[in-house]
């Protein structure tokens, strides 16, 4: 048996934006020094400057909104966090950056 990657890409979001959506903006706002990327099989990884990783996404535990954690050098977690859509993607980039701030500290 064999999957198709489409079989995991035409999933519908309920949230106002996909994850694909809100990549650019987390690019354009990250961190300098940052590298983001979508990552299969459906998260944008933020690799910070000193190693961190922060893997955003849309919400494992419900219908709506989005969630992260972070890995460190030795693939340690430590924080994570979530909210509810806000129908926005700077917002959502916004909440996202206000609550990894003490990871992007200094970055």
């Amino acid at each position: 048996m064999s999957i198709k990657l489409g079989e995991f890409d035409d999933i519908e979001s309920a949230n106002t934006y996909g994850i694909n959506d809100i990549t650019n903006a987390i690019k354009l706002t990250a961190p300098n020094g940052s590298k983001v990327e979508w990552q299969y099989p459906g998260y944008v990884s933020i690799v910070l400057s000193n190693g961190t990783e922060i893997a955003f996404g849309e919400s494992l535990e419900s219908d709506k909104g989005y969630s992260w954690n972070d890995y460190d050098l030795n693939g340690t977690n430590t924080y994570a966090g979530s909210f509810n859509d806000l129908g926005d993607i700077d917002l959502i980039v916004k909440e996202l950056w206000d609550q990894t701030a003490h990871l992007t500290k200094g970055e």
